[in-house]
C-alpha cells in the first residue's frame, strides 16, 4: 500500500514539475517578447522594392534578433521624413543625399548613418520608337520633369556638363509616373530607373533610358539617418538598427523571389511583376561591388554639396563632416 502511495506521490510530483518548468518556459518567452524595443523608420517614398531590406529584416528576424520591433512607416505629406525624424516622431529615416545636406544647411541635427543607393536611380526615358538615345537627342522635344531637387539638380547639371542648350528644350513639369509620356504629352520623362520606365513597359512599349550616372552625375540615392541626439545617447540603438538593415538588404540580392513575397505585404497595391522589376534593377545600384553595403565616401558627399552650391540650392557650405558618420559601419565592416 505504502509503495503505491510512493508511485501516486512521484507521478504527481513530476507532473507539477513538468507544468511548472513549462510555465517557467512560457514566461521566459514572454520576457524574451516584451524586452524587444520599439523602434520606427521612415521612408522616402510609398510602400514598394526599393525598400525590400527593410521588410526582410522585419519579416525574416533580422530586426527581432537585434532586440528591435521596428514599425516601418510610408513616407507622408503631412509629416514629411527629415522633419519627423528631427521632431522625434520617428527614429530613423530613409533620405535622398541632396536632400539631407540641405536639411544640415537649414540647422536640422540629422545625420548619414549607411547609404543604400550608391548610383543614383534618377534617369530620363523615351518610348523606344521616338529614337532618343541620348541628351543631345532633346534638342526640340518636350520634356517631362518631376518636382524635386535632387531630380531637377542632376538634369541641370548634366545638360551644363554636355553643354546642351536647354533654350532649345520645351521643359514642363509632370506627376510621378509614366502617365505624360504614354500619353504623349512629352517626349521624355524624368523619373527613376527601377520604377517609372517599367510602367511604360506593362502597358506595352518599349522604352529608351538615359541614366545621369553614365554621364559622371552621381548622388548618394537613399541614404539611412537618425539624430545627433541619437548617436550620440543611443549608440548601440544605433548599430543594431544599421546592422539588421544591411543584413536584410544582403539577404533580399541572395533571394530575390522571398524578398518580393516580403515586399507585397507591404505594397498591398502593387504587382510582383512590378516589384520583381523594381528589386531586380535596383540590387546593382545598391551593392556595386566596389565597396561594403551600406558603405559611404566622402568625397561623393563633397562633390553632392557642391553641385547643390553650384545650382544655388545651398546658400552656403558647411562642414561634410557633419552631415554623415562612419561610426557603425566601421563597426559592422564585415558586410561585403
Amino acid at each position: 500500500m505504502l509503495k503505491k502511495i510512493s508511485i501516486i506521490l512521484s507521478i504527481i510530483i513530476i507532473t507539477i514539475i513538468i507544468i511548472l518548468g513549462g510555465s517557467f518556459c512560457y514566461l521566459i518567452n514572454q520576457k524574451s517578447v516584451s524586452v524587444l524595443e520599439k523602434v520606427s523608420v521612415q521612408l522616402k517614398w510609398l510602400h514598394q522594392a526599393q525598400f525590400a531590406g527593410n521588410y526582410v529584416a522585419k519579416e525574416k528576424g533580422f530586426y527581432a534578433d537585434q532586440g528591435l520591433d521596428v514599425d516601418i512607416i510610408p513616407f507622408s505629406y503631412t509629416n514629411p521624413t527629415l522633419e519627423a525624424v528631427a521632431k522625434g516622431d520617428v527614429d530613423f529615416g530613409i533620405t535622398g543625399a541632396s536632400e539631407l545636406i540641405m536639411a544640415r544647411e537649414k540647422g536640422m541635427p540629422l545625420k548619414a548613418i549607411a547609404v543604400i543607393y550608391k548610383t543614383i536611380p534618377n534617369c530620363l526615358y523615351s518610348l523606344k520608337s521616338s529614337e532618343i538615345n541620348k541628351p543631345q537627342d532633346l534638342i526640340g522635344k518636350i520634356v517631362g520633369l518631376e518636382p524635386g531637387v535632387q531630380g531637377e539638380i542632376l538634369y541641370k547639371v548634366m545638360m551644363k556638363k554636355l553643354k546642351i542648350d536647354r533654350k532649345q528644350i520645351n521643359e514642363i513639369e509632370i506627376g510621378y509616373d509614366a502617365t505624360e509620356l504614354i500619353t504623349g504629352i512629352t517626349d521624355v520623362s524624368s523619373g527613376y530607373l527601377i520604377n517609372e520606365p517599367h510602367q511604360a513597359i506593362e502597358a506595352g512599349y518599349e522604352v529608351n533610358i538615359i541614366k545621369y550616372a553614365d554621364y559622371g552625375i552621381n548622388i548618394y540615392a537613399d541614404v539611412l539617418f537618425t539624430t545627433e541626439e541619437t548617436i550620440k545617447n543611443k549608440p548601440e540603438l544605433v548599430k543594431k538598427f544599421v546592422y539588421a538593415t544591411l543584413e536584410g538588404w544582403q539577404y533580399a540580392i541572395e533571394h530575390e523571389d522571398e524578398a518580393v513575397d516580403f515586399t507585397l505585404k507591404y505594397a498591398t497595391d502593387s504587382t510582383r511583376n512590378h516589384e520583381a522589376y523594381m528589386l531586380n534593377n535596383s540590387i546593382p545600384l545598391i551593392h556595386t561591388g566596389e565597396e561594403p553595403l551600406g558603405w559611404m565616401n566622402k568625397d561623393i558627399w563633397q562633390d553632392t554639396q557642391d553641385m547643390l552650391f553650384e545650382q544655388g540650392v545651398l546658400e552656403k557650405k558647411i562642414n561634410i563632416d557633419e552631415v554623415f558618420t562612419m561610426e557603425f559601419l566601421n563597426s559592422i565592416a564585415d558586410f561585403k
